[in-house]
């Protein structure tokens, strides 16, 4: 879990403004709570639009759950955070977001791999299991 922290740090990508003087970044915060240990993120991005001049609605999440050691316990896996057994809820997840809609997709995001759901927002995925989803967020 350090190495995976230390390799795959967020990177907050600022965009250049035409003004001499960029204001300080503040701290960027997502997540409303922390993700469980056994799930990392892989991918958070906004989808392109249909009109290339505003921002899509939709976002793309592509997360993958670790697998633990078949030696360690199931009850204490000596982690400083909680685990959530592979499900995870992505309704109150976003800070200040509204989830409106969930679809799960293909890796690539060209195939839907089910029908939209808007009320069941909670993802379930076994130990080394990559899932690739389709939020509609408001």
């Amino acid at each position: 879990m350090t190495s995976m922290h230390l390799n795959t740090e967020v990177l907050v990508m600022p965009v250049a403004q035409e003004k001499p003087l960029p204001p300080a970044l503040r701290s960027f915060q997502p997540f409303s709570a922390p993700m469980p240990c056994d799930f990392h993120l892989v991918n958070l991005r906004t989808l392109q639009g249909e009109d290339d001049s505003l921002p899509s609605p939709e976002t793309a999440l592509i997360l993958h759950r670790k697998g633990f050691d078949c030696g360690l316990e199931a009850r204490n896996l000596g982690f400083n955070c909680t685990t959530t057994q592979g499900s995870l809820s992505l309704g109150g997840l976003f800070q200040g977001l509204e989830l409106v809609s969930m679809q799960l997709s293909s890796l690539t995001l060209m195939y839907p791999l089910g029908p939209a759901s808007s009320n069941s927002t909670v993802l379930h995925l076994d130990p080394m299991e990559i899932a690739t989803v389709r939020l509609h967020l408001g």
